[in-house]
């Protein structure tokens, strides 16, 4: 047998020697090559012919019993024709009837054939073969009366008959849902249960049509495994009445009652098309809408797939804008199938619906050749609402796509034109929405608009304006730079520095880089005025200029630019100068310099500071001063780090040195005596005087408290300090404030730290550990403090005095 034929079957009551089993009775009489026991079992178990018992009792004739038609689905598809024949083969009794039955396991071999389009075709069997062989039947079998064109024009002649197939299709489209309730037809006509069925079957694909099963007729439908029956009106009792049965949808052909049924998407859809457009494209539509549907991997089509389907088929155009936007979805998605053959003649139709921005947004996701000719659409509807003042709301943004040169152009050219017309409130959106579309306008086609518009924006500084959402931000910000230079030189000079103090030079400070232009020195002020990063950023920026520029007067331009409206602290002070050529700081810059100094606290920046405006000191007495006692002092340290060993014939010179210099150069000091052996440190303290004294009795403390502090500079601290108390020139305020602080430093330390000094001391000589020893013993017994303190005085002058100072 042919792989494109079924297998055919005949199944009656034998005589002995005429079917397959070889004796008398009901059995198979004749099959085609190759049917399989799985068939005859299905056919057998589904598909024959069913006498009315009631019918044979009456002896009724036998033209009074109409043919059947059945159709299963049950591992093999199987589709059936049966007659009754009246007595049996022996003329015993009544009951006997010849089944012709068509099985496969292909469902493609019926082609485009619904099962139920087999009633009456002409090549079914009525008697049995000569032989227990019988022919196979062709693929695509020549279907009987009931053709497409034929079943549109039988259901148009039906009372109401556009509904009934409405209310039909949809209850046999839902039949495999879960729930479902089986079809049931009651009818004296069995080829009107069968038309009804055909038609509905048609609006459904091929696939699912061969899964649904059916009877024609039934004699007990509660009893039958099929879920589309049709029963004669004698036979149906309470069934005929769909409001008594919850087991069927009944449709009653008799009296022309239905059960109301909720019309499917699919119905609603085909039906009217079915019976009013060309019946072969909607059946060849309702299949392309499943192919969509499967190649998406979804079981039923969406209403999308139809839609598009009736497109590709129909030539239906698109009629709303909510059949617009589902295709629109579809498109952006849409299932594998041919761009060429599918996708563009969709999009094509949907372009053609004057479709609305939500359906041109969507569409403009969609992959297909004609994306930049959906975006420039898309394009021009947005800048079209931009331009006449409707509300705006934010938009999806796009996925990136890159224009050809020649989409480019029109896209500039659509919004330049827009740009020339919009009003100023409107032109940011107009010039985001070029962003959006990756579109640079060139604002020199628009000169007068843009203008305008930065005109209207220098009169509202605080609108919300980001020009960095803009492709062409720079150019428009260019624009906005000329208008408030423009205005800072005329009558509105006031109102605009106000306003760049307080809006503009945080959207302009990155382009600022000349300080003798005004507006950029206006930006810098306040941008400096600002502090944080802006602060620091501006200062380093125009501090660069510093070295490059030969300008003689770049220094006080700059200050100025910088610290106009804040002035600088002094480490900005210091890495300004520090930038400059000492050459290069003019008087007047020194001036400017000066008045910060005579507001701020002396510190090693501020002796720095001095030390940089030396020449231009003058007569200022005070600064002077400051000037030499630091020049003294940097000078000992100097020679003290060269020759640590013999501070004492340079210590003098800083004898009389400031307390204020000391404090300020504190750091550098104490470091120096902390990097040098204890002996060799309290040399030097001793020779430095009192005002080394009173800084290291504040500083040394803090040093050896100071977690920072390596805990070898920790014992020198501690050290240091017990020897310039113990010093004989060591002042009575000196020894308090060191022995205060021992004190606290014995308290939190332990005795393996006592020993530690102690080791330091020794190293010094005998009797300064042997006084350390005394102290802690002293300061173990936690004697009163007054009493205590006179103890120490008079331990650290007895011991000092055996020295024979």
């Amino acid at each position: 047998m042919s792989a494109r034929e079924f297998h055919s079957l005949f199944y009656t009551d034998c005589r002995p020697g005429q079917g397959l089993r070889g004796g008398a009775g009901f059995q198979f009489q004749a099959v085609s090559p190759g049917t399989t026991d799985e068939m005859m079992s299905v056919v057998q178990r589904s598909a024959l012919y069913e006498a009315p018992v009631g019918w044979m009792r009456e002896k009724r004739p036998v033209a009074d019993y109409p043919p059947s038609l059945v159709h299963v689905h049950d591992g093999v598809y199987a589709t059936a024709r049966g007659i009754y024949l009246g007595e049996e083969a022996g003329g015993v009794r009544e009951g006997n009837q010849f089944t012709h039955a068509l099985a496969t396991g292909d469902p493609q071999l019926y082609g485009p054939i619904r099962p139920a389009q087999l009633w009456g075709a002409s090549w079914w069997a009525e008697r049995p073969a000569p032989t227990t062989q019988c022919d196979p039947v062709p693929a695509e079998p020549e279907p009987g009366p009931l053709g497409v064109a034929a079943l549109r024009e039988w259901v148009l002649g039906q009372p109401d008959g556009e509904s009934w197939l409405l209310a039909v299709h949809s209850a046999v489209d839902r039949m495999h849902e879960p729930d479902a309730r089986r079809v049931l037809f009651v009818s004296a006509d069995a080829e009107a249960a069968v038309r009804w069925i055909a038609a509905a079957t048609l609006l459904l694909p091929q696939e699912r049509a061969l899964r649904v099963g059916f009877r024609v007729f039934a004699t007990n439908p509660q009893y039958s495994r099929h879920e589309v029956l049709a029963v004669h009106p004698d036979w149906a009792g309470s069934l005929a009445d769909p409001a008594r049965t919850n087991d069927f949808v009944v449709f009653n052909l008799v009296t022309g009652e239905h059960r109301p049924v909720e019309p499917t998407g699919s119905a609603r859809h085909w039906v009217p098309r079915f019976l009013h457009a060309d019946p072969y494209d909607v059946v060849e539509a309702v299949e392309l809408a499943h192919q969509f549907a499967r190649n998406r991997g979804e079981e039923l089509p969406a209403e999308a797939d139809r839609l598009a389907a009736g497109v590709l088929m129909l030539d239906e155009p698109v009629r709303d804008q909510d059949s617009a936007l589902v295709l629109a979805e579809w498109l952006a998605s849409p299932p594998a199938v041919s761009a060429a053959d599918v996708l563009e003649p969709v999009l094509d139709a949907v372009l053609a619906s004057s479709p609305t921005l939500p359906v041109l947004t969507r569409l403009a996701e969609a992959a297909t050749d004609q994306a930049g000719r959906v975006r420039l659409a898309l394009l021009r509807a947005e800048v079209d609402e931009i331009v006449r003042g409707t509300p705006p709301d934010d938009r999806t943004p796009l996925s990136p796509r890159r224009w050809t040169p020649e989409e480019a152009e029109r896209a500039c050219e659509l919004v330049e034109a827009a740009a020339a017309a919009v009003s100023p409130e409107r032109m940011d959106r107009l010039l985001r929405t070029a962003t959006r579309f990756d579109v640079t306008p060139r604002v020199g086609r628009f000169g007068d608009a843009a203008s305008g518009f930065v005109a209207w924006w220098a009169d509202h500084p605080h609108t919300s304006i980001d020009p960095t959402r803009w492709t062409c931000g720079q150019q428009v910000v260019d624009l906005l730079r000329d208008e408030l230079s423009a205005r800072l030189a005329g009558a509105r000079a006031e109102e605009t520095a106000e306003a760049i103090r307080d809006r503009w030079w945080t959207l302009l400070a990155p382009t600022i880089s000349d300080p003798f232009m005004p507006l950029d020195a206006a930006i810098a002020a306040a941008a400096v005025a600002a502090g944080g990063d802006a602060r620091r950023d501006t200062i380093a920026l125009f501090r660069a200029q510093l070295r490059a520029s030969e300008e003689p007067t770049i220094g006080q331009v700059v200050w100025d630019a910088l610290f106009r409206l804040s002035p600088p602290t002094m480490d900005e002070v210091a890495e300004f100068l520090s930038a400059l050529p000492s050459t290069a700081v003019t008087d007047a810059l020194a001036q400017r310099a000066f008045a910060v100094l005579e507001k701020a606290t002396v510190s090693g920046r501020y002796l720095d500071v001095l030390r940089m405006l030396g020449h231009h000191i003058g007569d200022r007495e005070n600064l002077r001063r400051l000037w030499e006692d630091d020049s003294r002092l940097r000078s000992w340290l100097s020679a003290f780090h060269r020759h640590p060993t013999s501070p004492e014939s340079g210590a003098g010179a800083v004898r009389d040195v400031s307390e204020r210099v000391f404090a300020a150069r504190a750091a550098g000091v104490v470091a120096a005596l902390l990097d040098t052996a204890p002996q060799t440190a309290v040399a030097a303290v001793e020779a430095a005087g009192a005002g080394m004294q009173q800084m290291l009795a504040h500083e040394l403390p803090q040093a050896w408290n100071r977690e920072t502090t390596p805990p070898g500079r920790r014992d020198h601290a501690v050290a240091l300090a017990f020897l310039t108390a113990w010093s004989d020139n060591a002042s009575e305020q000196v020894r308090v404030a060191f022995d205060k602080a021992l004190e606290h430093w014995a308290g939190k330390h332990k005795q393996t730290d006592y020993r530690r000094i102690s080791k330091l001391l020794r190293a010094v000589d005998a009797e300064a550990a042997a006084a350390w020893h005394d102290w802690l013993k002293d300061f173990a017994q936690k004697k009163p403090k007054p009493a205590r303190t006179r103890e120490v005085a008079r331990l650290l002058f007895g011991r000092r005095g055996g020295r024979g100072k």
